[in-house]
This record gives C-alpha cells, structure tokens and sequence, in this order.
C-alpha cells in the first residue's frame, strides 16, 4: 500500500517536471487528459514515455506551423520567378517586332531607292515640264534610251501611299510593298556649272512600316549624277 502511493507521488512528481519543462498550452492539455492514464503507470520509464510523446505532440505542432511558413515562401520565389519570365518573354517579342519592322522597311526602300538611282544614273536629262520638285508629293520624268539605244522616258511618282514606276509606253509598276507608307517623297534638281557642267537629283523620301503595335519612321537620302548629262 505504501509502495502504491510512493509510486503515485513520484509520478506525480515527473509529470510536473514533464509539465514545467515544456511550458506549452497544448501539452498542458494533453498532460491533463492522460493524466489518469499516468497514475497507473509503475516506473519511471512509462512516465518518460508518455513525456517523449508530449515532446513529440509539441513538434508535430511546430512542424506544421513551419510547413505553412515554408510554403508561403515557396509561393512568394514563384511568383517572382514567373514576374521575371513573363517581362523576358515580353522583352523578346518587342525585340523580334522590332527586328522584323525595320528589315521590312529596309528591304522595301531599297529595292524602291535602287530602281531610281539607276535610272537617273543612266538618263540624259531631266524633263522639267514633267517633274515636280520640292514638294512632299514629287514627281521626276527623266529622258533616257532603253536597252536597244531607242530614246524613251522613265517616270516617277507617288500615288497614295506608295511609289510607282511608269514607261513610255504607259506600263506601271509599284515600287514600295503594301506595308510601307511613304510619307515624304521629295526631289530636288542640282545643276553643276562649269568645265563638264552636268546635273543631278537629290531625293529624300520619308517612310514609315507597322507590325501590330510596333512602328517604324524612318528618313533616306540619296544623291545622283545623270551620266549622260556630261
């Protein structure tokens, strides 16, 4: 009998050592519901057990409340990672836009640019009654021979937005694609005096390309001699 209450008073005195050491509202609880479970043990190891499974109640609890940190962390890296990808994505597709608005205009101005430098390199002389000069809507006729050594003329001129070819014999060509929109499109007549007096044409054309929300203005310039003038 006295053994019994020797060994209920030190269970007792483990479980409140049990209970000061760990300082937790949830172990208290878990304590107070097996506490009957408790008295009826008979050695210090089942004491320490039901201690160990406190401690472990603890932890568990704990574990939790760091998962729920962790993944609020994990959702925060996340979400800046695909803030970063999505600007990179974007940032490459203003890129390529740009890229292809620019070569458009390019290769649409050169072809245009180059028809009529080779035409005024070759031609004679400069019909003034046919050309229109310092205006944004210009128009250059040129006398020139064709490929057989029989005099023709070749004439250039803007129609809406776009730059166009025309013969002697009245065919028409567009020079410029559908996609550029020329804006500006001025000649100007030098005439050089001197020994081998000769004339020239100064063009400066205005042009301007979109793709989508992108959009090109762009300004070219170019200066050439009439060979056949000198």
């Amino acid at each position: 009998m006295k053994r019994n209450k020797y060994l209920e008073l030190q269970n007792s005195h483990y479980l409140l050592i049990s209970h000061n050491f760990l300082h937790h509202k949830s172990a208290s609880k878990f304590l107070a519901r097996n506490f009957r479970s408790l008295k009826i043990c008979s050695t210090r190891t089942a004491v320490l057990r039901k201690a160990s499974q406190i401690m472990q109640f603890r932890n568990s609890k704990a574990s939790k409340g760091s998962s729920l940190v962790e993944t609020l962390i994990y959702a925060a890296i996340l979400g800046m990672v695909a803030i970063f990808t999505t600007d990179s994505i974007l940032a490459m597709m203003n890129s390529y836009s740009h890229v292809k608005v620019s070569r458009n205009l390019n290769a649409s101005i050169s072809v245009a640019m180059d028809r009529m430098t080779n035409e005024i390199r070759m031609a004679n002389n400069i019909d003034d009654a046919g050309s229109a000069f310092a205006t944004s809507s210009g128009k250059l006729k040129l006398n020139t021979i064709d490929s057989a050594g029989v005099p023709t003329t070749v004439e250039f001129f803007l129609t809406g937005n776009a730059v166009f070819v025309k013969d002697s014999f009245g065919l028409t060509e567009a020079l410029t694609s559908s996609s550029t929109e020329i804006t500006n499109f001025n000649f100007n007549k030098i005439t050089i005096s001197g020994v081998g007096a000769s004339k020239a044409v100064k063009l400066n054309l205005t042009a301007k390309a979109k793709n989508g929300r992108m959009e090109k203005t762009e300004n070219f310039y170019n200066t050439t001699i009439l060979r056949g003038s000198y």
